[in-house]
């Protein structure tokens, strides 16, 4: 029978497979390993962008607009400003375009937002016309393959490092590598994906999608002022040593994104899970789950 890790290459490989089918194996795969980074991508791709979709997910061209008599046209002039755009759809709904793509035109529309088509109404004198970026349906084709083989690599990376499973679970020690490991089999260090996910400034005393960084200042020198306590109650100490650390160089650094640190937060409430009855603890992961919304109850 194969093992979890394995069964998700073997899915990854399928094309015949759904994406959102195979994220959803990823997040299992995650939970269990307690890796939250890796978890807040799928939960971005599954659920929609709500920051910046990384670079993978930016889609190219042609820039139209609708004519009231002859329909749509090409938009004429220097139009490469206008010939990229994110795409924030989970990817279910980018699986939906693309096979209603197939029974229909074989090109989508992806409206420009409400100031950009204000702006090229007074541009070019009109009134009330619809613009969009003209797109062949290849172009989320390739995102898909491109989710497709970060899950591969990632499932490669967790054979390397010696984490398979067993059917529908991994042992103890398997969860302490991937903890020890997580900078190398997190997907979103593979083809530099954290640090595109986003581009706001995290320092100072700001809120990022409802993060509020002085806050989370506020918690990691008082964890680390009772690290000794929250190991002596069960809590991995390389690991919580390596998040804390990981956190402050964030907070340091003004490209750090909301989806990084949210999966930072994610990874120190999961390390902070297995110091039973620690106050210390349960403090503390009262205040990260209220940061994360997670509505996750402290043990």
């Amino acid at each position: 029978m194969a093992t979890i890790v394995e069964g998700l290459q073997q899915a990854a490989l399928d094309r015949n497979a759904p994406v959102s089918d195979l994220l959803r194996r990823v997040k299992f795969v995650a939970a269990k390993l307690g890796l939250g980074r890796v978890e807040d991508w799928v939960e971005q791709e599954l659920n929609g962008y709500q920051t910046t979709p990384p670079d993978y997910r930016r889609v190219r061209g042609r820039p139209i607009g609708r004519n009231p008599v002859r329909g749509w046209i090409p938009i004429a002039g220097n139009t490469e400003p206008l010939s990229s755009a994110p795409a924030f759809e989970p990817v279910s709904a980018l699986e939906a375009l693309v096979v209603a793509s197939a029974k229909g035109n074989g090109s989508l529309h992806m409206p420009y937002p409400r100031d950009i088509q204000a702006l090229l109404d007074r541009e070019n004198r009109v009134r009330g016309w619809s613009y969009a970026l003209e797109v062949s349906p290849s172009e989320f084709t390739r995102i898909l393959d491109r989710v497709r083989t970060l899950v591969l690599d990632w499932a490669l990376n967790l054979e390397r490092a010696g984490i398979m499973g067993t059917e529908d679970n991994f042992d103890r020690d398997e969860k302490e590598k991937a903890q020890a490991a997580a900078t190398t089999i997190n997907i979103g260090h593979i083809g530099s994906l954290v640090g595109n996910l986003g581009h706001g400034n995290v320092s100072g005393d700001i809120t990022v999608s409802g993060l509020n960084t002085q806050q989370i200042s506020s918690i990691l020198p008082q964890l680390r002022a009772h690290r000794e306590e929250l190991v002596a109650a069960g809590a991995h100490g390389p690991t919580l040593d390596d998040r804390l650390n990981a956190l402050e160089q964030a907070l340091a650094n003004p490209q750090s994104d909301h989806s990084f640190l949210r999966g930072l937060l994610t990874d120190l409430r999961n390390c902070l899970s297995g110091a039973a009855g620690s106050l210390v603890a349960s403090g503390a992961l009262n205040i990260l789950n209220a940061m994360l919304g997670t509505g996750v109850p402290a043990p």
